[in-house]
């Protein structure tokens, strides 16, 4: 369980840190000389330019927002879930350990005996019954592994799923601010002419 929340995190850090890349390489594209000191004879670009790779950062920006809480609200609920989960295996958790203990005490008992019959058939009757509880016990864990390994497979599944949706939902986003990127400047290149 803790495995499946240090790599969701880490995949969750990951995918952030690329899109926090993928901003840098956005805004640094809307400048036409980076890095250069400004030359401060050459006239003020056309505003217009300018408002056009505005509103461009700004949707970018947005859509960013947006992928960032929608893929923190699918990490949301899979930890939800989880928690859910863990909670739902405590009784089962707890029935297994009271069966070990009882095991453990049937044959305890048999341990105080001092005369060898009456130890041997303490053995044998605690011994049927712990048979009967270990066989508990194994098909309360089989069970309860099989039904938790399912959980956590949709669980894994979901998460994975719900932040490609987010993933789709910045992408389209992201084409769709810089198809209004391209018509605004398109429109002013009219313009000019």
């Amino acid at each position: 369980m803790e495995a499946l929340r240090r790599f969701l995190r880490t995949e969750t850090r990951c995918r952030l840190n690329g899109i926090h890349t993928l901003i840098l390489c956005v805004l640094f594209l809307g400048f036409s000389v980076a890095g250069e000191m400004p030359d401060l004879f050459t006239p003020e670009p056309d505003l217009t330019i300018d408002e056009c790779h505005d509103e461009f950062t700004i949707a970018c920006a947005n859509a960013s927002l947006v992928f960032s809480d929608s893929y923190d609200l699918c990490e949301l609920n899979a930890n939800e879930t989880i928690i859910n989960l863990e909670v739902d295996v405590e009784l089962e958790r707890l029935q297994i350990e009271l069966g070990s203990s009882a095991v453990c005490g049937n044959m305890q008992i048999c341990d105080t005996l001092v005369d060898d019959l009456e130890y041997f058939q303490c053995i044998n009757k605690n011994g049927i019954h712990n048979l009967d509880i270990l066989t508990e016990i194994n098909y309360n864990a089989t069970s309860a592994y099989t039904r938790l390994h399912e959980d956590y497979d949709a669980v894994h599944r979901a998460l994975l799923l719900c932040g490609l949706d987010a993933q789709k939902k910045y992408m389209e986003d992201i084409r769709q601010a810089h198809r209004e990127l391209t018509k605004c400047r398109s429109e002013i290149d009219e313009l000019n002419e």
